[in-house]
């Protein structure tokens, strides 16, 4: 049993949801930005492991390989995995898979794991709350998914979860080969104190996404890509038609407007909107770039190139404008980019691209948010029994095979006849396998991501050339790794006013000059103190 926080303090955990997200920065296995939190431990080896050559190369680094079908599968250098069940908690974004009685899939996997693998989970928008009760509660399973980061987030993990630094750290990872495979940024956000707290679950460098309609763009004899903030609102306009019921975009495209102006993070949210320079630390609210970001995105609303309808429309009904061709943009998020296409299978010509952001004045450098290295880490619960954790070590290395092994043939589809067939080499999910294979697994531990798009080679390539396109762009969080106390128990209030006077000022019912008493009554409550404490541990 794990030790326990008071129930009042660790429910005080979940209440630091949204806040400083795992933003991470570009790059294969090599450092790509300062970091003292892990000054005194050695990360993980990096040596990558390929099951199949890939159709289109991983390179320049970052990039995710890209394959245009799936290759003769392979056994990967997994590891037998033998002992008592394993329990997990993770979360979900998907409906309720069929239980362990009824879901072939599952039954498979624990055949092929050696080993019972229970899962309990939870939608993601509860996960936090559940994570704090269940620590409160003191009976941990034996893994846990870990997102985002929350208060007290040191002495949490220390309290009750199991420090793998002897385990994972340098070529000690090379006994999980799998492990070892996984970019070294991304196990930068499990170190906490100078010590590796859990297995990073990777995500594509490539961030968010103004997906495009390219189809539309073509019949419009548009380009694909803007070189400047002036052609990028040129297209705007020629994009929307009120009167018949078209429009440019179905939200505010804040994000890309930031970056036409140098400014990297996510904004709404403020996550990632720090930038240092010999170890001092700006807040991107604060300069003048982000005012003329500002004033050029209220122009741009505006002009009424948005969908009159976005102020608080769910993604789904975005997504839904833009593949009916009610709107010629969304921005979501990378992950998403295949699920586009399952959805448009009826649309004719439909053609998805991703759009960069241009210089401002179509000179100088293109900047790009990066996208988080990790969706979550996965920690083990506290132990001092060594077997126990070499086992679970195992079955995480498992749950790591690379694309093109037969270990992830299983891990994303199953049984072969059962729960999945094939056309040619590519493997399709059956009716039944689509609901079985709702098991979050991959929110437990998995591969590092690659490009692939059963049947659809147009779909791979132009994924591949956004990344190799955009990833070189991106510019490192110089938070990555860092830790601070006030950003995850002050800022969540002062953060949601400061949004919100966003909001306002970007609809027009605020002025621009109202960002300026804002965003000091931020730095002066909380920003100012963060901006200290990121200093601090930067400074070693």
């Amino acid at each position: 049993m794990a030790p326990t926080f008071s129930r009042r303090h660790v429910l005080a955990l979940g209440a630091a949801t949204g806040l400083a997200p795992l933003l991470g920065a570009c790059g294969d296995g090599s450092p790509s930005s300062p970091n003292s939190s892990t000054g005194s431990v050695k990360l993980p080896t990096y040596k990558p492991v390929t099951a199949a050559t890939p159709d289109l190369a991983a390179e320049p680094a970052g990039v995710s390989p890209g394959y245009f079908t799936y290759p003769t599968a392979s056994s990967a250098a997994s590891q037998p995995v033998q002992g008592e069940a394993i329990t997990a908690l993770t979360y979900t974004y998907d409906p309720i898979a069929p239980a362990l009685g009824s879901n072939p899939y599952w039954q498979n996997l624990n055949s092929k794991l050696g080993t019972e693998l229970k899962i309990t989970y939870v939608p993601s928008t509860d996960y936090k709350s559940k994570v704090a009760t269940t620590i409160a509660g003191g009976d941990l399973p034996d893994i846990v998914a870990i997102q985002g980061v929350v208060q007290q987030m040191p002495a949490m993990l220390k309290a009750a979860f199991t420090d793998l630094t002897e385990y994972l750290s340098g070529d000690a990872v090379l006994a999980y080969p799998n492990l070892a495979a996984l970019p070294t940024d991304a196990w930068r956000s499990t170190v906490y104190d100078q010590r590796i707290w859990g297995i990073p679950v990777p995500r594509a460098r490539i961030g968010t996404v103004l997906y495009t309609r390219a189809d539309l763009l073509a019949r419009a004899g548009l380009s694909l890509q803007p070189d400047s903030w002036a052609e990028f609102k040129e297209m705007a306009v020629a994009l929307t038609d009120e009167r018949a019921g078209r429009w440019a975009f179905g939200q505010i495209p804040f994000n890309t407007i930031l970056e036409m102006n140098g400014i990297t993070g996510n904004w709404p949210g403020g996550a990632g909107a720090w930038r240092a320079e010999g170890g001092v630390f700006t807040y991107s609210g604060t300069t003048p770039q982000f005012m003329q970001a500002l004033e050029d995105t209220v122009e741009l609303v505006k002009s009424g190139v948005i969908h009159p309808d976005h102020a608080g429309a769910p993604n789904t009904k975005r997504n839904a404008w833009m593949l009916a061709g009610t709107t010629a943009f969304t921005i979501g998020g990378y992950a998403g980019w295949g699920k586009f296409y399952g959805q448009a299978k009826d649309v004719p010509g439909f053609r998805l691209t991703g759009m960069l952001s241009p210089t401002r004045d179509g000179t100088g450098t293109q900047v790009r948010t990066p996208g988080p290295t990790l969706s979550s880490f996965t920690a083990v619960a506290k132990t001092d029994n060594a077997d126990r954790i070499k086992q679970i070590l195992k079955v995480l290395d498992w749950l790591c095979s690379p694309f093109g092994s037969s270990e992830y043939l299983s891990l994303r589809y199953g049984v072969e006849g059962q729960t999945f067939t094939r056309n040619g080499s590519d493997p399709t999910l059956t009716e039944g396998g689509r609901s079985q294979v709702f098991l979050p697994v991959r929110y437990l531990a998995e591969a590092s991501p690659v490009i692939y798009e059963p049947g659809n080679r147009q779909a791979v390539q132009d994924q591949h050339d956004h990344q190799v396109a955009g990833v070189p762009l991106a510019v490192a969080d110089p938070t990555l790794g860092l830790y601070s106390e006030t950003a995850a128990s002050k800022a969540a209030s002062e953060q949601q006013e400061l949004d919100s006077v966003l909001l306002e000022i970007q609809l027009g019912n605020k002025p621009v000059s109202a960002w300026q008493p804002a965003i000091k009554k931020f730095m002066d409550r909380v920003g100012n103190k963060i901006k200290a404490e990121y200093e601090e541990q930067a400074g070693g």
